[in-house]
């Protein structure tokens, strides 16, 4: 199959495009920057005769990006050529444009929770796929680096922690009535002490008529012709991103307190009391190294991920890290707790299972063993790209 890859600045772009030429496709790659995601005429005309571009006589069979873009979307729409997505941010708030609804889309996300809610407001261009890595990649560099064990970490946190993102919730909450704004904290006060439970998306705990009442404050530049956002999704996610923000700030900090902390985050982010921050970790590079090389990885959920494993569970487990992560329903349905990773399910357990772990060591090893070779078994780009890239 003739593919055109369109590359943006994605860190799983080389080992996707190096297992799909593997597979034997032909991937054609188009490079191309332009300054909004839904309009720019120059793209759609590079786009386009990039599609149109045959080699030895065989057409382009489809088009391929990681997310979703909705002028690709357009473009592929007009030329009825097959458009593949593959999603792997939560949330995309890109999934909201009238072009998701196009019958060319394949769009695949990793959150089965997500997908059922697409289904339920009738859009069925999205189906589910788990994320996938590169076990051939990951296998040879953590067998290089068991020649010469050693670690270099107690406890690592590598992640966003989204303190130099634009917050729609910091900058709305001045503006909020204080019976509001007490009412909206303290619930998401409460959710960061449960990664079992979604009290932001109950509508028995914050109803349709107070997300609309917190809509009434927050100021949104939306194009209507372009996107149809549901408000009461769009608030609720970022909400969970608020609570994602707070709750990686207070828990790596608190850990700092009991244990020796590292953090691999982006440059000019915050500093963090009791934490060493150690800047970035390049994906192809220095991160697997770094989960190898820790003791314990941590991973906290997105909390827009609503069943869902993000990626970053299957980097850490498939470079041979040892991982423990927040609850999401989808980490218990492929992995054994207490074999293959070890799952927290309130922030008052995440301590003790740290200290627990750092004091078993031979424990930790088997379980890091096993979580790697379940990830290779189940989640390695030539089980799961195969499936990605059906057309039928």
């Amino acid at each position: 199959m003739r593919i055109l890859y369109y590359v943006w600045n994605e860190f799983t772009g080389e080992d996707t495009r190096m297992v799909m030429r593997e597979l034997g496709h032909d991937v054609e790659e188009l490079r191309y920057s332009w300054n909004r995601l839904d309009e720019d005429e120059g793209f759609e005309r590079v786009l386009e005769n990039s599609l149109r571009m045959k080699k030895d006589g065989k057409k382009i069979d489809c088009a391929f990006t990681w997310n979703f873009f909705p002028i690709i979307s357009r473009v592929c729409h007009r030329m009825h050529i097959p458009y593949i997505s593959w999603v792997f941010d939560s949330p995309h708030f890109p999934l909201a444009s009238k072009e998701v609804v196009n019958s060319e889309n394949r769009i695949y996300l990793f959150d089965k929770g997500l997908v059922d809610l697409y289904k339920k407001i009738g859009i069925d261009t999205v189906d589910y796929s788990p994320l996938a890595v590169n076990s051939v990649r990951l296998k040879a560099l953590s067998d290089k680096l068991s020649l010469y064990p050693c670690y270099e970490h107690d406890v690592t946190f590598l992640g966003n922690l989204y303190d130099n993102e634009y917050n729609f919730y910091d900058f709305t909450a001045e503006y909020l009535p204080e019976d509001l704004r007490t009412f909206f904290e303290d619930v998401m006060e409460r959710q960061r002490h449960t990664f079992d439970e979604d009290l932001i998306a109950d509508e028995n705990i914050i109803s349709r008529g107070m997300i609309q009442k917190l809509n009434e404050y927050m100021k949104f530049s939306l194009s209507e012709d372009k996107y149809d956002f549901d408000q009461d999704i769009l608030i609720r996610d970022i909400l969970k991103k608020k609570v994602t923000q707070d709750e990686r700030r207070i828990l790596l900090e608190d850990l700092g307190l009991k244990f020796k902390l590292d953090l691999y985050t982006k440059a000019n982010g915050p500093t963090l009391l009791n934490v060493r921050d150690l800047g970035e970790a390049d994906y192809m590079g220095r991160m697997p190294h770094v989960f190898n090389r820790s003791k314990i990885n941590l991973n906290f959920m997105m909390r827009s991920i609503r069943t869902g494993m993000s990626l970053r569970v299957l980097d850490v487990m498939g470079s041979g890290g040892f991982l423990i992560s927040t609850y999401r329903s989808e980490l218990s349905e492929y992995f054994t707790d207490g074999q293959d990773l070890v799952i927290v399910h309130n922030s008052e357990e995440l301590p003790d299972k740290i200290d627990y772990y750092l004091r078993h060591e031979e424990e930790r090893k088997e379980i890091a063993r096993r979580g790697q070779e379940k990830v290779f078994s189940l989640f390695d780009y030539r089980i799961i790209l195969p499936k990605i890239l059906e057309l039928s």
